[in-house]
């Protein structure tokens, strides 16, 4: 397609799904361009259509060498970012949480107007194919969500909610509708055998029959061209060709990490730092790259005897989940958050263990993403700087003292054999190899994991270091804050770093609609325009900004 009206760059949760609204109008012509590969309707990979998250332990689907510092001291570790068609929503755990209203009307205060609570609980309404809530007076939505029927749940995760319940924790059935503290069924991005992905809900077959719109994939934009600052389209990389594509408007949808890399190279950021680097400033922005925000979260494993297992047959991951208020100085409602997960691998071994996430989804702390070269083929820099603001680390080890206090409830403790504080890794990662040997490894844990309870303990505890066991019912080993702050990682949540602001505000990136400050005929829409990291897992938030801004940019295209 020559000289698109929207040349959309990035086709992830937020990119697919505006490129499929902005289509709805045969006057205007889209081209989407995709840096991974696609995942058509009728052909996509079985590991993304999975409700068991196998996509993730897919490095095909993930930009390569993309490493972040997690924390102040600047080591570095592997980051994945989605590199697929659908990105994070293809590769994600399918939690599919909005978040709390006192987020969004945070965005509100720091300058979104028009990104408040009552602005955007309808954009997630028109999203929302929820299957377990009333449909007869809604139309058709296409981003379906349910959740796993208690009949369904394992014995263990049954007993967590008897001793959340104990605590005094209500339980809140739909708690997108209902949200606040409580135990809750996890809503899930999935069907009842099929996950839901932004392509498969918003690029459908009769979407991509539309002759306005055309999508390229495997194809890489590595600049953006300015007349001026006026942007004129961009360049891309694809199969060793480099060519040009002239747009009336450039949308950038490449994610929190990639969309203010871009602006940065394309000479929108702080105009110093761009000097030292040899790129000439086009529009002096101090925000780009700045307010990266993440949860961080850790995870603790526990061995089931049969009776507390997921039935084998069933793919199932995020079955149940807690939101608590921590209390704590800076705390905000539900700041905490547990995960309850029925089984850790796709394998025959994945519902012996469970597994329990422990997160902070209101942190203070900012970090930055930064430029270490010019060269669009070199990964930016990725500081998260988790856990550096004074207020988050005493609430990240409440949020993990609440897992440890719920496993010690003695209903939940007779539920499962061992209870384990797991490394600071990608939790399905250390669980899952691919190949030969990953298959050699998931036959052992298969046997290791249905030994006698002290044989398998043993055999877990050295492959799991510097995580370790610390209870069951007959004992327990007290874990230390250090401990538990120590196994905390970075989720793959980043967000914030082009926020939506005032004119005046420095910091801000892009105004209300979603446009570049200081350029003409460029905007960003995806997780990197929040201002604040709202309470939940950001896909479901992502697609909500994609939605209100496609109305918002088929105004302005009206006006």
């Amino acid at each position: 397609m020559d000289n698109p009206d929207f040349l959309i760059v990035g086709g992830g949760s937020a990119g697919a799904t505006l490129a499929a609204r902005l289509s709805e109008d045969p006057a205007t012509r889209v081209l989407l361009v995709e840096a991974g590969p696609d995942t058509p309707p009728q052909a996509t990979p079985a590991d993304i259509v999975d409700t068991f998250p196998s996509s993730a332990l897919n490095p095909n689907y993930f930009w390569p060498k993309l490493e972040a510092a997690r924390f102040a001291d600047g080591a570095l570790h592997p980051f994945p970012q989605a590199r697929v068609m659908g990105g994070g929503s293809s590769v994600m755990g399918l939690v599919a949480l909005r978040g709390m209203p006192s987020d969004y009307d945070a965005w509100a205060a720091a300058g979104a107007e028009g990104w408040g609570w009552s602005d955007v609980v309808r954009y997630f309404r028109k999203a929302e194919n929820d299957l377990d809530r009333d449909q007869s007076q809604s139309a058709a939505r296409p981003y379906t969500i349910r959740r796993i029927p208690a009949n369904e749940w394992p014995g263990f995760v049954t007993a967590m909610e008897r001793a959340a319940v104990t605590r005094g924790l209500p339980i809140v059935p739909d708690i997108n509708e209902n949200p606040g503290d409580g135990f809750f069924p996890m809503p899930v991005s999935q069907s009842g055998d099929i996950r839901s992905t932004s392509p498969s809900c918003y690029l459908t077959q009769s979407v991509r029959k539309r002759s306005n719109l055309a999508i390229i994939t495997e194809a890489r934009v590595t600049a953006l061209h300015f007349d001026g600052t006026r942007a004129c389209g961009a360049v891309v990389e694809r199969g060793g060709e480099t060519i040009r594509i002239d747009a009336r408007e450039v949308v950038l949808s490449a994610g929190a990490i990639h969309s203010p890399a871009i602006l940065l190279r394309a000479g929108v950021g702080p105009a110093e730092e761009l000097k030292r680097l040899g790129i000439t400033p086009v529009a002096d922005r101090r925000g780009v790259g700045r307010n990266l925000q993440n949860h961080p979260y850790l995870h603790f494993a526990v061995t089931l005897p049969p009776r507390s297992r997921l039935a084998s047959q069933l793919r199932r991951f995020a079955i149940a989940g807690i939101r608590q208020s921590s209390g704590l100085e800076g705390g905000t409602e539900a700041d905490m958050l547990i995960f309850i997960f029925g089984r850790v691998s796709p394998r025959s071994y994945g519902p012996d263990l469970a597994m329990l996430g422990a997160a902070l989804y209101a942190p203070y702390s900012r970090g930055s993403v930064t430029l270490a070269t010019p060269d669009a083929a070199t990964p930016p820099n990725i500081d998260f700087r988790m856990l550096e603001d004074p207020r988050d680390a005493p609430r990240m080890a409440k949020a993990g003292r609440l897992v440890e206090t719920l496993l010690l409830d003695p209903a939940v403790a007779n539920s499962y054999s061992d209870a384990f504080l797991l490394p600071p890794t990608m939790a399905l990662n250390q669980f899952n190899r691919q190949g030969l040997v990953g298959g050699l490894l998931a036959a052992a844990a298969k046997v290791a994991l249905n030994l006698p309870a002290p044989l398998s303990r043993a055999l877990i505890g050295p492959a799991i270091r510097p995580g370790r066991w610390f209870a069951n019912r007959h004992g327990r080993s007290p874990l230390t804050d250090a401990e538990i702050l120590g196994a905390a990682v970075p989720m793959a949540h980043p967000s914030g770093t082009c926020a939506i602001g005032r004119k005046d505000d420095p910091m801000a990136v892009v105004d209300s609609t979603c446009r570049v400050y200081g350029v003409q005929n460029l905007r960003v829409v995806d997780a990197s325009v929040m201002p604040r990291i709202p309470a939940a897992n950001t896909n479901l938030p992502t697609i909500m900004v994609a939605e209100r801004a496609a109305d918002l940019i088929k105004s302005s295209t009206t006006a």
